[in-house]
């Protein structure tokens, strides 16, 4: 339970710390109360129930552990309306979009370590948090159009995934649907 909070824990700072280094130059700037903006409580979410978010993975980046990037921004999304006592399919919808580079991080550990230049040692790395995000309701969808750029098979995907003709019509859908995209 520590090192889920621990962990936790770094995700709201990591990703503090990434919303923040955009907004760096407002974040000085003195309100008209006259105290500085960087020196008030963090904002939480204030919507918290009919939230459709679209998460693209389109990228390979990855986090030194191996970890997709934009695979860990979905995680942590995830983890902070956990945090909030939000639930999945009640309060939030999430479905991951993988294409382009980023459809490499819905491989099962044997494709994974015979189809990625850099496999990781244990297979893939994301596996266990994309386990985790099925498990509590979050779809995901895998590109056809980079799985044939990539030589990927249905057999080589992760069990849970469901394939698109299209990753980009696929967004489109999602959008025109509801969801919110973002592609951290």
């Amino acid at each position: 339970m520590n090192n889920r909070a621990g962990f936790v824990a770094r995700a709201f700072f990591g990703l503090a710390v990434v919303l923040l280094q955009g907004v760096s130059s407002i974040a000085y700037a003195a309100t008209s109360d006259g105290m500085a903006e960087n020196t008030k409580p963090p904002l939480q979410i204030v919507n918290q129930t009919g939230l459709k978010v679209l998460v693209q993975v389109n990228y390979a980046n990855t986090v030194p552990n191996g970890i997709n990037r934009q695979v860990l921004a979905a995680k942590n999304l995830y983890d902070q309306y956990a945090a909030l006592g939000m639930k999945s399919g009640k309060d939030y919808e999430i479905a991951m979009v993988f294409r382009a580079d980023g459809a490499q991080s819905l491989l099962a550990d044997e494709a994974y370590d015979a189809k990625v230049k850099q496999p990781h040692p244990k297979g893939n790395p994301n596996k266990a948090i994309l386990d985790l995000l099925s498990k509590d309701g979050v779809k995901m969808y895998e590109c056809a159009v980079a799985m044939k750029l990539k030589g990927y098979k249905p057999e080589d995907l992760l069990p849970f995934s469901r394939i698109v003709v299209s990753g980009i019509g696929a967004m489109v859908d999602f959008e025109k649907s509801g969801y919110l995209s973002v592609t951290p």
